[in-house]
């Protein structure tokens, strides 16, 4: 008989300040959406409180959603998950995300959208020459370390020009950075609902073609003010190991490349893709033996394999974009790009940063533009090293999907996600040069671990709010495989609510006893892999109290890991949450699904 499978959630220690949305330093436990109502506190021995979690009603839910049944009528809404008079129903946007469903709306307390266009003046990108615009070869985006000084000097001569520019110039550095922040701030509505509904380009499947379009046009911006139609942005490529440490070409103090706000003390050493808010992680990356810096560089390579190595375009990209409801982003955006972030921004750390530490200010830091060509790089790469693996083929909502960008020209764009499935599409190529070494970073299953023949097991009921230092435990049936079903990929998911200002990471680990967690590093094929939030918040205006709490999703695929581990034939799952990190995280439910 197989061995049963054991998961283990294991979060990273909190530090000891929070950061609120509007990236000012507050005392713990104060979060944008703190109230007096929202939580009951009760005191515990150890001075801190514990924070219990509360059910919120229908009332509640439709101010955080703002939908109406008229409302959602008119918006083409259908209620995604059936509820009661306990449970609310959550809803979800069913007809296609445009540009002309969305707006931008400026805030009493200082942000400010960017420049406004006129909807007649409007064009669409097929209406343009292309690709390329000018009829000759692809724009090569290349890997930012190996750039030569002509290169470099011509990067550093196109934001300097963009920095020069007029603030209401829809080029202007400050422009595209408030693009970024206006669509992951919370600040585009539906406007067509009473109140409005919110919209973010995260937490699901618009997430990788929304952030194509938009370095897309920051490049287009660099090569006219340049005057070279050829530029392409560099990627900073660390799934890479020469590419795993910030590239040079950020790191000079007089380069308009630079940002002051980074972590200084991060940013000097190797890039770690598993480092979590405001310390070091709680798992060993490296026995004793092994020397640090290879072993970080190889838990990073197996952090993208990981990430890499899904099979459908849900676990990939998240599922449809949802309104008031559970939101499902995917692999690509789970990991490593919010590990990056992180490690280049975190503010919590003893040598604070903040821009690429905040969803907010992110792209205020110049090497936001390169790490995303990476992460776009890497949607280019899911599709083209595996045969099996396809975008959400015949998903006419989701290809219909369409927003308006400023272009080199001072004009407003249409794009849609149809016109962005290949970069060729746009005009732009990737360096093929290089060797993807995650490709046989396949983890391995940890050695010296004692599997138990009997277990303990705890009762534990949910919403349950995770707390530093208290192990949960339960068990999870998987699902029965019959019919067409067999083939199906099997997921864990976890369902999370959480502040959406907060700092939050947990790691999931499988088939590990209690007690023998130091065993297990990301290396391994009982590391599943991790949750981590981004607070949202940042610039000028920062959020709202009271804008409400976010309802997480998150899969990890356990295909290749019960396959490693050899459990296949048991029918339960053990779970072991071991909460470390996040002061107001709430597990609202833990499950083994088949996706289709």
């Amino acid at each position: 008989m197989a061995s049963p499978c054991f998961l283990l959630l294991q979060p990273l220690a909190a530090s000891a300040s929070a950061t609120s949305c509007t990236n000012k330093r507050r005392p713990r436990r104060v979060s944008c959406n703190a109230t007096p109502s929202s939580r009951s506190s009760t005191p515990t021995g150890d001075g801190e409180e514990d924070m219990q979690p509360r059910r919120l009603d229908r009332r509640e839910v439709v101010l955080v959603g703002g939908l109406t049944g008229a409302a959602a009528a008119n918006l083409g809404l259908m209620p995604a998950l059936a509820g009661d008079d306990t449970e609310p129903a959550a809803t979800c946007i069913t007809a296609p995300i445009t540009d002309k469903l969305i707006k931008c709306v400026s805030s009493s307390d200082g942000f400010r959208c960017p420049v406004a266009y006129l909807p007649e003046d409007v064009i669409d990108l097929a209406s343009l020459p292309g690709p390329p615009p000018t009829g000759g070869p692809l724009r090569v985006r290349r890997p930012a370390h190996l750039l030569d000084a002509a290169y470099v000097k011509k990067y550093e001569a196109g934001v300097r020009m963009m920095k020069a520019l007029p603030d209401d110039d829809p080029r202007s550095f400050k422009s595209q950075a408030t693009i970024h922040e206006a669509y992951c701030n919370f600040h585009y509505k539906f406007l067509t609902t009473t109140p409005p509904v919110d919209f973010d380009v995260h937490f699901s499947s618009v997430f990788a073609p929304w952030h194509r379009m938009y370095i897309y046009f920051y490049e287009r911006i660099i090569g006219e003010l340049t005057n070279d139609p050829a530029f392409a942005l560099p990627y900073w490529n660390w799934d890479s190991p020469d590419g795993m440490s910030l590239p040079a070409i950020f790191a000079n103090p007089a380069s308009p490349l630079y940002d002051a706000k980074r972590n200084q003390e991060n940013v000097k050493s190797t890039i770690d893709l598993n480092l979590g808010p405001g310390k070091q992680n709680d798992l060993p990356l490296c026995s004793s033996t092994e020397d640090g810096d290879s072993c970080v560089k190889a838990a990073n390579l197996c952090t993208v394999y990981r990430q890499m190595a899904v099979d459908t375009a849900a676990q990939f990209h998240g599922d449809r974009f949802c309104a008031a409801g559970v939101k499902a982003p995917g692999s690509l955006e789970n990991a490593a790009h919010t590990a990056v972030h992180i490690w280049t921004g975190d503010p919590l750390s003893a040598n604070a940063g903040e821009d690429m530490g905040v969803l907010g200010t992110a792209a205020r830091d110049p090497v936001f533009y390169s790490h995303h060509s990476n992460v776009d790089r890497l949607w280019h790469l899911w599709r083209s090293t595996d045969p099996g693996h396809a975008d959400f083929v015949g998903d006419e909502d989701w290809l219909q999907t369409s927003f308006v960008f400023y272009d080199e020209k001072r004009r407003p764009v249409r794009i849609r996600v149809r016109d962005v499935l290949e970069p060729g599409n746009l005009g732009y190529a990737y360096e093929a040069r290089e060797r993807l070494e995650w490709l046989d970073k396949r983890p391995k299953p940890a050695t010296g671990i004692d599997r138990p023949t009997v277990k303990p097991s705890d009762v534990v009921s949910f919403p349950l709010a995770l707390k530093n230092g208290r192990k949960e435990y339960l068990t999870v049936k998987r699902p029965e495989k019959n019919g067409g079903s067999k083939k199906a990929p099997e997921v864990l998911v976890i369902d999370v609510d959480i502040d959406p200002c907060e700092y939050a990471k947990f790691d999931v680990l499988v088939n590990v006893p209690r007690g023998q967690e130091g065993k297990v590093s990301p290396q391994n094929s009982e590391f599943a892999g991790s949750f981590v939030n981004l607070p949202h918040g940042g610039g000028d205006g920062g959020m709202k109290v009271g804008m409400g709490r976010l309802k997480l999703a998150y899969r990890f695929a356990l295909r290749e890991l019960i396959e490693d581990l050899r459990c296949g034939g048991d029918a339960t799952l053990d779970v072991t949450l071991v909460p470390v990190a996040g002061e107001m995280v709430v597990v609202d439910g833990v499950r083994v699904e088949l996706l289709k």
